[in-house]
């Protein structure tokens, strides 16, 4: 509860305002997500060119093709906004955090790629994943509520109610398989 955190009281405003923060336990300026390191990850040269002839059947469809994928950020920027805690939904935000500065996907949902070809008549997961990342990472306020992912969100095995603590584990399970339907939908394939 907000009044257990250490000896005293706290101000009325910190009792109803949880945010949910997430530090790189390197703080060093090579560590931040927007750090401007090279767009590719070098390979070691000992390692040669990256394989993919995994012994696995190829996909029928490729979503988004290899070469496009960014490891690093695209642009320098500042971190983006936490996230106030909406109830018992801070198990929610660690897994939203998590996605949102997991670069390669960022870097996808920053660009718009999915929404601009996207097919699918209401609930998209792609679609809410690519305004919530664009609503953090270019918001001006300290934190923000993720309303949004949490009125949109169908995944109803995963997530009954926001006010009931959850397991983040399953929460991002449920998140990346709608991510993954989502891209999905609409291949002929």
């Amino acid at each position: 509860t907000p009044g257990s955190r250490g000896k005293g009281k706290q101000p009325e405003a910190q009792k109803s305002t949880w945010i949910c923060w997430i530090y790189p336990l390197d703080p060093s300026p090579a560590s931040l997500p927007f750090s401007g390191r090279a767009p590719y990850p070098s390979v070691p040269p000992e390692l040669g060119s990256p394989r993919l002839d995994t012994g696995m059947t190829p996909p029928r469809k490729t979503l988004f093709p290899p070469e496009k994928i960014c490891m690093d950020w695209r642009q320098k920027r500042r971190p983006g906004a936490g996230l106030h805690n909406l109830g018992s939904t801070c198990y929610l935000n660690v897994i939203l955090q998590c996605l949102t500065y997991t670069a390669p996907l960022a870097n996808y949902l920053l660009s718009r790629h999915h929404s601009r070809f996207c097919r699918q008549q209401g609930f998209c997961m792609m679609c809410i994943m690519e305004a919530h990342v664009r609503k953090v990472l270019y918001s001006s306020a300290a934190a923000i509520r993720p309303r949004a992912v949490i009125r949109d969100l169908k995944c109803k095995q995963c997530f009954n109610r926001p006010d009931f603590p959850g397991d983040a584990y399953e929460f991002l399970r449920c998140t990346v398989n709608a991510m993954q339907r989502a891209c999905l939908t609409g291949s002929r394939e």
